[in-house]
């Protein structure tokens, strides 16, 4: 007699999603430098980081559209903000400011516009609570960090899409009795 029960999915930890590779940028790093790292490693946001290196706030280009947004006058950001925001982001970084005040603004340090507190987690976290700290305040990223506050990684929603379509590709194991 066979016994098809499926096993239990084993448990995904941050480490086993992270990217690895995290680009960070010093809160000094001009607004300008921040916008064409992101265009040339194609992410939309990173960690700051001190002089020795440990996570102090997060910079998206979010941060830089909607203070661009305040920047040109408006004071209520339109309710299609989020649906129209890829659209400005690729125009800007293909435009690169070419009116005074916009080069004014791209000059600014990143800690003008960043996030100053990094949702973090370990590297032995479980996926489970990553996803629910980023349901819960609504947040697209979060840091994994080392013992010493240090970037480890970085968990977007695309990388958590990618390996749960990962996950379900794979074939259910079976456990088989006979």
């Amino acid at each position: 007699m066979q016994d098809f029960r499926e096993k239990p999915m084993p448990a995904i930890l941050a480490r086993d999603v992270m990217t690895r590779d995290v680009a960070t940028v010093t809160a000094d790093v001009t607004l300008d430098k921040f916008i064409k790292l992101i265009q040339k490693r194609q992410f939309s946001g990173c960690p700051v980081v001190d002089k020795s290196g440990k996570a102090v706030g997060l910079v998206s280009q979010n941060d830089v559209l909607r203070a661009l947004a305040i920047l040109s006058g408006t004071t209520k950001l339109p309710k299609n903000f989020d649906a129209a925001k890829r659209k400005a982001a690729s125009a800007l970084l293909k435009k690169g400011g070419k009116g005074l005040a916009v080069k004014k603004f791209l000059a600014q340090p990143v800690s003008s516009v960043m996030t100053p507190r990094i949702e973090g987690c370990r590297p032995d976290a479980s996926i489970a609570d990553v996803c629910d700290t980023m349901s819960a305040k609504r947040i697209h990223r979060v840091v994994v960090l080392d013992e010493e506050g240090k970037p480890a990684g970085l968990i977007s929603a695309t990388d958590l899409v990618r390996k749960f379509g990962e996950t379900l590709k794979t074939p259910a194991t079976s456990a088989v009795t006979v």
